[in-house]
């Protein structure tokens, strides 16, 4: 399998710090891809969603242990455990685990979302707010409630929470790990516009990003960052 991986990010205008990371990490047969985003409220949310993604992608290159949905929740209970020790902060978190013959697991706690592009953005999850606590509701619905803001899950310091966890035997094309501040804040057109680099500049606006992995399972295993990514993009390979 061949991953094509691509960063785009946008800062916005209600915080000092972008606080949209990514991060992206592989050893020999599998990788991951992970966006966090930290919350608007409290100084510290950029460094403690840094700190997740950081920590997440360096533990799976050092592991040696065979991925499975335990071992990452227990990896997670840990990371939350040294983190609440440094931050008091809350964040919301996806990500996309991916084996050599192409099984897909992801993990998400918040409300980043994610998709599949082909030719439009097919989305696969859905967000943990207040706006869908009750009843389902289309992400375009929830896009348009206030009550968006208000997460019923994310991974915060003052307690933990596991991840819900989404599962396919076998995976390919183009996936879409985006913030909320991407499928909440633009339009569909705008959505695809933004991932061909062009950058709309509302003047209120979140931080809005998207991590763009493409899976071609028939290509030998190699990974391809594209040197055009965006800043607050955290990647270690260990192939050999």
């Amino acid at each position: 399998m061949k991953i094509e991986a691509r960063w785009l990010s946008q800062q916005g205008t209600r915080t000092a710090d972008n606080r949209d990371h990514a991060g992206l990490g592989a050893r020999p047969g599998e990788f991951l891809g992970i966006v966090v985003d930290g919350s608007t409220a409290g100084a510290t949310n950029g460094d403690y969603a840094r700190a997740i993604v950081e920590m997440t992608v360096d533990w799976f290159v050092q592991s040696g242990d065979e991925w499975n949905a335990d071992l990452i929740s227990q990896a997670y209970r840990r990371i939350h455990q040294s983190l609440r020790e440094q931050f008091r902060g809350s964040a919301s978190l996806l990500l996309v685990h991916v084996t050599e013959a192409g099984a897909l697991t992801a993990l998400h706690s918040g409300d980043c979302v994610l998709g599949q592009l082909d030719g439009e953005i097919n989305w696969q999850s859905t967000p943990h707010t207040f706006a869908n606590a009750l009843t389902e509701a289309t992400l375009r619905d929830i896009a348009k409630s206030p009550l968006r803001h208000l997460l019923t899950q994310s991974f915060r310091t003052r307690e933990y929470i596991s991840p819900d966890v989404l599962s396919r035997e076998k995976a390919s094309g183009t996936f879409v790990l985006a913030s909320d501040g991407f499928w909440a804040e633009l339009s569909d057109a705008e959505q695809i516009a933004f991932i061909d680099g062009d950058l709309p500049a509302h003047t209120d606006r979140d931080d809005r990003s998207v991590l763009l992995m493409r899976l071609l399972l028939e290509a030998p295993f190699t990974i391809s960052l594209d040197e055009r990514s965006s800043p607050n993009f955290y990647t270690r390979l260990s192939l050999g």
